[in-house]
């Protein structure tokens, strides 16, 4: 786009949802006005060669009838640019054809306020939404997206829709109800018809209406359909860019080498024989890390192997994953010595009802079951490595990242530079997976610093496999230990539950090394025990404690969080305590959940769609069954395994979700199986080890996702309940490991309690 259109707009032309029939619509329209009520300009981008007209801060309509919807949220293949497109292309009744999206840029008015509520816990909820309101941070993540965008898009495009209506109505002298839209072009009960190109100039100077209804879901003709995914074609041909795609004329390259330790500091750079390679023009030095530039980034990286870099220092670490294990097992046992040396745990309670401990106290030895469960450090992989190109040029920076934070890398630049965030342009290209890893700003970091030494030319730093696998911010390690007591007057058998857990707090990790806290205590991190403390499980006594422990290893977020283990560890133990108790583990779970006709719906979806209780092939398979909550969706799943020669083969995957609504159905299935896929991966394959204090895996060979001949059948089922709506990209994962995990026991008899699981 060519250029810049702003608009001002008053107060009262934003609060257009107030006056909304039906009281939940109501307040949902305002409140996703009202944050950005205080703001007095939208900025949309606008090719005024082509004569767009711009209605507000999500879109534009050319006078060939194109919309163009300014979407704030980035795609890393979960399909947001077309689900946030079709909020507009619906409330404006649009042809789908010309549709298309920009990315949105960096304003206030596009921060994903559902974000930073969702992570909050209960008390702090109303002031993370405040926070957010007045920060605007523009984030993907947490499957947040479709949310977030839920009413403010779908009242900015319907604001346009009044306003194109009330301009037709007046030059074709007919009232307004009498109008219509039908695929992009404007309709009178007479017979008579324009596209709402032709009115998209006038209508656009108009004043925002005080008020705009949403069209109802009856009347929907977008919204629950699988219109074509408008990043495929691109995507396709080849024509899509992402981040290591990116070419600024005077491109220089750059790769760089961190120490080989998890933590630690760079100490001294060895080249061989003494001598620099040629091919650099400059080296970089970071903390526990060097930089070279060149010509090629083949050269930078050839470069790079004629150097040896020393590490240590006073923050170094030794630590292996052995000792990590044992030292979590000694925290769960009471052990009061935390992981990083002169630590002590801090041991928080996240949920507690009834009497567990005191039940469990004075329970017999045979009505008592206990299991232990661990996952470890599990690196993103995603296959497009870490890169960032910047430009540092007469008092502006420009920045190319495929990011999840544009705003954080904004507020990073500017203070690199020493400039102000209004001489920051971030331009964020397609994401090459993203799965929680490019919320990290080390590399923007790195390839900031680069850019200062190219005396304005630009620099693009492409991460190799080996150091994006050895130096990722990883999925926690994490253990726990679980009692339960059989018989008395508990839920379905079970009198007592008490889930103890030991790991690092992800939040806390990722705002130090984002540079916004420092070390110490910390707030309660809900991602430590979502899907653990929030169970639907009807328990009378009921209790799940955490001990938050610090690591000397790189954390951040990976694809569904807290629920990635929380999952694994509570579905498996389900499934031990209905073998205890001699009953099936489908009909286990539907006991449990008598009181959560929600769940158990979906639950019986999937074990319909599976035929639970039809034979297997052979005695060498198993299936099994579990179910869980994330990010306002539920999902349950049903794996059918086959072991062959102590080999795990997944052959089936029945999943049945409910989103609330499945906004685009085929898309909603592609990220069930995604998500599954991801989980899978993890469950069999991932795992990062240290020795040492460094990281043993380097690369697929070693860190093996799941490859096509590997991958099972699929099958989803919508359950599509009414209910607000859930997120989408994440939620296949959780219940996928135990579900295989418990499917592994019916084959096999053997409880693996430890991902990855392994037969050997």
């Amino acid at each position: 786009m060519a250029a810049t259109k702003r608009f001002a707009k008053t107060r009262r032309a934003f609060l257009i949802g107030t006056g909304l029939v039906g009281g939940a619509l109501a307040v949902g329209a305002t409140l996703a006005w009202r944050r950005v009520a205080n703001a007095e300009t939208f900025i949309l981008p606008v090719d005024a060669a082509k004569g767009e007209a711009a209605f507000n801060a999500w879109l534009k309509i050319a006078p060939d009838s194109t919309i163009t919807v300014a979407v704030p949220r980035q795609d890393m293949g979960q399909g947001i640019y077309t689900m946030l497109a079709m909020y507009v292309a619906e409330e404006l009744d649009a042809d789908w054809s010309k549709v298309k999206v920009v990315q949105a840029p960096i304003s206030v008015i596009y921060g994903n306020t559902t974000l930073l509520a969702d992570g909050a816990p209960a008390p702090l909820k109303s002031v993370m939404v405040t926070v957010s309101k007045v920060l605007g941070l523009q984030t993907t993540g947490g499957s947040t997206s479709t949310r977030d965008g839920w009413m403010p898009m779908r009242m900015a495009a319907a604001s346009a829709r009044s306003m194109l209506l009330g301009v037709a109505a007046a030059k074709w002298n007919v009232p307004f109800s009498e109008l219509t839209i039908e695929k992009s072009v404007i309709r009178h009960k007479s017979g008579k018809s324009a596209p709402i190109g032709e009115f998209a100039k006038d209508a656009a100077l108009l004043p925002a209406p005080k008020f705009a209804t949403p069209k109802p879901q009856a009347d929907w003709k977008v919204l629950g359909t699988s219109p074509k995914r408008l990043d495929v074609p691109e995507k396709v041909n080849g024509a899509a860019q992402f981040g290591i795609d990116v070419r600024p004329e005077g491109l220089l390259y750059a790769a760089v080498k961190h120490i080989n330790m998890v933590s630690g500091t760079l100490q001294e750079v060895r080249w061989k024989n003494g001598v620099v390679p040629k091919d650099v023009l400059h080296q970089v030095r970071g903390s526990d890390w060097l930089a070279v530039i060149a010509t090629s980034s083949w050269s930078a990286q050839k470069a790079l192997e004629n150097v040896e870099l020393i590490g240590g220092g006073d923050n170094a670490t030794v630590l292996s994953s052995d000792v990590l294990t044992a030292r979590y097992n000694e925290i769960l046992d009471g052990g009061d010595r935390g992981v990083m040396p002169g630590s002590r745990p801090l041991r928080r309670e996240y949920a507690n009802r009834g009497d567990a401990p005191k039940l469990i106290a004075a329970a017999q030895k045979n009505q008592v079951v206990e299991a232990a469960y661990s996952v470890p450090l599990a690196a993103h992989a995603t296959m497009e490595p870490m890169n960032c190109t910047v430009r540092i040029a007469n008092g502006k920076v420009d920045v190319w990242c495929g990011n999840q934070a544009p705003t954080l890398l904004q507020w990073l630049a500017a203070s690199s530079a020493g400039v102000s965030s209004d001489n920051v342009t971030i331009h964020t290209p397609y994401l090459g997976g993203g799965f929680g890893r490019r919320v990290d700003l080390e590399v923007v970091r790195q390839a900031l610093a680069c850019a200062k030494r190219t005396n304005g030319k630009p620099v693009q730093l492409i991460w190799s496999r080996e150091q994006d696998m050895r130096h990722d911010a990883y999925r926690p390690a994490v253990s726990c230990k679980f009692t339960a007591v059989l018989g008395g007057n508990g839920t379905a058998g079970v009198s007592a539950w008490h889930h103890k857990l030991v790991g690092p707090s992800v939040m806390k990790a990722t705002a130090v090394r984002l540079n916004a806290a420092a070390g110490g205590d910390f707030p309660p991190d809900k991602t430590n025990c979502e899907g653990a403390a929030d169970l639907p499980y009807d328990f009378t006594n009921f209790k799940v404690d955490h001990a938050q422990v610090d690591l000397p290893v790189p954390l951040g977020f990976w694809r569904s969080v807290g629920h990635s283990f929380n999952a694994f560890f509570v579905e498996s133990f389900v499934d031990e305590l209905a073998f205890a108790l001699k009953k099936d583990p489908y009909l286990f779970r539907l006991e449990l959940l008598k009181n959560e006709p929600r769940f158990a719906k979906v639950l019986d979806a999937a074990a319909s769609a599976a035929q639970w209780s039809a034979p297997l092939p052979s005695k060498n398979w198993g299936r099994g069954i579990a179910i869980a909550e994330s990010f306002k969706s539920i999902v349950a799943q049903v794996v059918d395994v086959e072991i062959i020669n102590k080999k795990i083969h997944v052959r089936r995957v029945v999943s049945a979700v409910d989103c609330g609504t499945a906004l685009h159905p085929d898309n909603t299935k592609a990220q069930i199986s995604s998500g599954a896929i991801y989980g899978l991966s993890a469950a069999l394959n991932a795992k990062i080890t240290l020795k040492d204090g460094r990281v043993e895996q380097g690369n697929f060979n070693d860190y093996p996702m799941l490859n096509l001949a590997e991958c099972p059948q699929f099958e989803t089922v919508i359950v599509n309940s009414g209910e607000p709506l859930g997120g989408i990209g994440e939620v296949g994962l959780p219940p996928v490991a135990p579900a295989l995990a418990n499917a592994v026991f019916m084959a096999t008899g053997k409880r693996l309690r430890d991902l990855p699981l392994s037969l050997a």
